[in-house]
């Protein structure tokens, strides 16, 4: 009897460190998923979270623990969003597939929140054994984006091809119509056909440029990546801006290490940010486009930015500046962040836009381009 106790002793504590172990592994495997991974309990309070949700949200989620998630600033949308999925999910009488439901979320679209950017979310929510609430999420803004860039690729290359086809016919008629009835009418109709003729050929002239837009975003040649000291380009790029109506100063940094770029791409973008400063401080005085130039605190990144003293970016904007047809100009396409975000991506590079403030009040916009060093 004794040798029996001795041996179920002995079982049990191999079981308590088995399970102690398969803990441990959980554990590890739960603090390395890259997948947020929260525990609530059935009023929404916070039971346990792992590091992946925290970086997900934005929020030491582990600061909350026993908390109602609703009550995280930033997170009250989301967390009533989660809880309605769950209430329907359990008042359901209909076998969900897989045993849960899966919901998309916008996070960080309007209002106050932990997000310098909106982003997407895919939501998955399970009833554990014990009656709590098992939510995993992930953040999906990467791929959602990609979907809506490709998406309105498609859609430049066909307005591209379906509207530049007739733009020339049109002038040249225009022009013809005008030159055959020069000195064969009246001077008040003559008039009145050149100025209808001027203006046939100007809204031509724009539609061909927005044409050429799209078909820019449609059809980006692929980065060819050479070694490229970013100042000596800046210094080259400056010097078409000297007698600018709005000026183009430079803070360039010394020793500038060589980066990977495309010098060709690179003077596109540029180009097209130094215009949208210029244009932000249209009629302004003063007003001037600094170009910055600096070296990261690791070494592996060179940032290139340009500032501006004009009202900033609205807050709407931020959120989504990179995609197609977001724009604050009358005439403009939105299309320019786009195309900058695209050859950013190709160099491997990032793009970042934020309002300057002083004393909490915007005192213009800044567009931040990051390049990796060579090697």
């Amino acid at each position: 009897m004794t040798q029996d106790l001795a041996d179920a002793r002995a079982a049990v504590q191999l079981s308590m460190e088995q399970v102690d172990a398969a803990r441990d592994n959980l554990q590890t495997i739960l603090d390395h998923l890259t997948a947020g991974v929260v525990v609530l309990d059935a009023q929404g309070r916070v039971h346990s979270v792992n590091p992946g949700a925290a970086r997900i949200l934005r929020t030491p989620l582990a600061l909350h623990m026993g908390q109602p998630l609703a009550a995280v600033p930033g997170l009250e949308a989301f967390a009533a969003g989660v809880m309605q999925q769950f209430e329907r999910f359990l008042g359901d009488e209909t076998p969900h597939e897989g045993g849960h439901w899966q919901q998309s979320f916008e996070l960080g679209a309007a209002g106050s929140t932990p997000f310098d950017e909106g982003i997407t979310l895919i939501a998955r929510g399970a009833l554990l054994p014990n009656n709590e609430r098992l939510l995993v999420f992930d953040d999906v803004s990467d791929m959602v984006s990609a979907q809506r860039a490709q998406a309105w690729g498609e859609v430049a290359r066909r307005l591209a091809h379906e509207i530049k086809n007739p733009l020339t016919p049109i002038q040249l008629s225009a022009e013809r119509l005008a030159m055959k009835l020069e000195g064969k009418v009246q001077p008040a109709e003559q008039a009145i056909i050149s100025k209808s003729v001027r203006t046939i050929v100007d809204q031509v002239d724009a539609m061909k440029r927005l044409v050429n837009e799209f078909r820019d975003y449609a059809r980006l040649p692929a980065a060819q990546l050479v070694s490229c000291d970013l100042n000596a380009l800046m210094r080259d790029i400056l010097s078409l801006y000297d007698n600018a109506a709005v000026p183009v100063h430079s803070e360039l940094a010394a020793d500038l290490p060589p980066v990977l770029a495309d010098p060709l791409q690179v003077r596109q973008v540029l180009h097209n940010l130094i215009q949208n400063a210029q244009d932000a401080m249209a009629g302004q005085s003063p007003a001037a486009v600094l170009l910055r130039t600096r070296r990261s605190d690791s070494g592996q990144w060179v940032r290139l930015s340009i500032l501006d003293q004009g009202p900033g970016f609205a807050e709407h904007i931020l959120k989504r500046a990179f995609e197609p047809y977001v724009t604050t100009k009358a005439k403009g396409t939105g299309l320019g962040l786009a195309v900058v975000k695209k050859i950013m991506d190709e160099h491997g590079g990032r793009i970042d836009v934020s309002n300057r403030l002083t004393e909490g009040k915007v005192t213009g916009a800044q567009v931040s381009l990051s390049f990796a060093v060579a090697n």
